[in-house]
């Protein structure tokens, strides 16, 4: 887990200088920092995230990389869980600790999400929501190396949730942990290929992805937070219509 504390370290350094860069946009302070960052993040991804995100769903049919984020989002549900108990939401506490035995169990490993059909839809929540709830709901945008577009809220959040909670600390072996962590971000970016011409359409494709975000995370603090399989709340119906015209991928719930 060394390598993974450095990166943390490495992360909350780059958030700490990005406060030093002021922006006009009072949504986005630090925008010439921010905007830094994103050609970093779009470089690294076109010359490795992309192409083997590519070949992952070349190589893999659907129903497999389904099961493989079915196996990701229940072990998401953890933090879910504590997250809920923070929130003092009980009944998402109750609903969610069921779907992680459920699908555990039955849904073998959580492969399979057989908890839907006993009327436990899918749900997740993190830190940055349980500090938004409790008063901290205007956060400053922040673009994080590797880790896309965050707040300050948000991205203080994910540090310390996976510090403290995530499923992965409690992996003694470094390689696997390394090796879930790869997978995982490879398959989220599959998931986000049929939504590349969205984004090619947009002048601005900075602003766009922040703006998508900031309203995506605005529609979660705001109560809406019972489906959250999807990254981008509005691009769902253009997923699933780039899904029937390819015909064999899957679409999150």
């Amino acid at each position: 887990m060394r390598l993974i504390s450095i990166i943390i370290s490495f992360t909350g350094g780059l958030a700490l200088t990005g406060c030093a860069c002021k922006g006009t946009n009072p949504a986005d302070p630090f925008e010439p920092f921010n905007r830094k960052i994103y050609k970093f993040n779009t470089a690294l991804d076109n010359a490795i995230l992309k192409p083997t995100a590519k070949t992952y769903r070349a190589v893999l049919p659907a129903p497999v990389r389904k099961s493989i984020n079915n196996f990701y989002n229940n072990l998401d549900l953890i933090p879910s869980v504590g997250n809920d108990l923070l929130q003092a939401e009980g009944k998402w506490a109750i609903r969610d600790s069921w779907r992680f035995i459920i699908n555990s169990s039955l849904g073998v490993g959580g492969l399979f999400d057989v908890a839907k059909t006993f009327g436990l839809p899918p749900h997740s929540n993190d830190l940055g929501l349980t500090l938004a709830k409790w008063g901290d709901k205007n956060s400053p945008y922040l673009m994080l190396p590797i880790l896309g577009p965050s707040t300050l809220r948000d991205g203080a959040g994910w540090l310390f949730q996976f510090a403290l909670y995530s499923p992965y600390v409690y992996i003694n072996n470094d390689a696997v942990v390394y090796s879930l962590l790869a997978l995982r971000t490879v398959d989220l970016r599959s998931q986000l290929l049929d939504t590349e011409q969205i984004m090619d359409e947009a002048l601005d494709k900075y602003a766009f992805m922040r703006d998508a975000y900031l309203q995506y995370r605005n529609h979660l603090i705001t109560g809406a937070n019972q489906d959250t399989g999807s990254l981008y709340v509005d691009d769902k119906k253009a997923n699933q219509e780039a899904a029937a015209e390819v015909g064999n991928d899957y679409v999150d719930e």
